[in-house]
């Protein structure tokens, strides 16, 4: 996913579920270890690369659903 489509994707999240934003600057790690534990807690499978750093869940979609339940 290259940086354009990912802001694209946070400025979506913005109008669309402010608390959704803040929870993607929570879950970027700089370690995929980091990223895994997290994926561990929010109780998806996977991580993902969002330029130098990792995300939870094996997609950004699944990232999503996982922190809309965990609310």
């Amino acid at each position: 996913m290259n940086r354009l489509v990912f802001a694209a994707l946070l400025l979506t999240g913005v109008v669309l579920a402010p608390t959704a934003a803040s929870a993607q600057d929570y879950d970027m790690f700089p370690s995929k270890a980091a990223a895994e534990k997290r994926a561990k807690e929010l109780k998806c499978t996977g991580v993902f690369a969002m330029g130098k750093d990792w995300m939870p869940c094996q997609n950004f979609e699944a990232y999503q659903k996982a922190v809309s339940k965990e609310k």
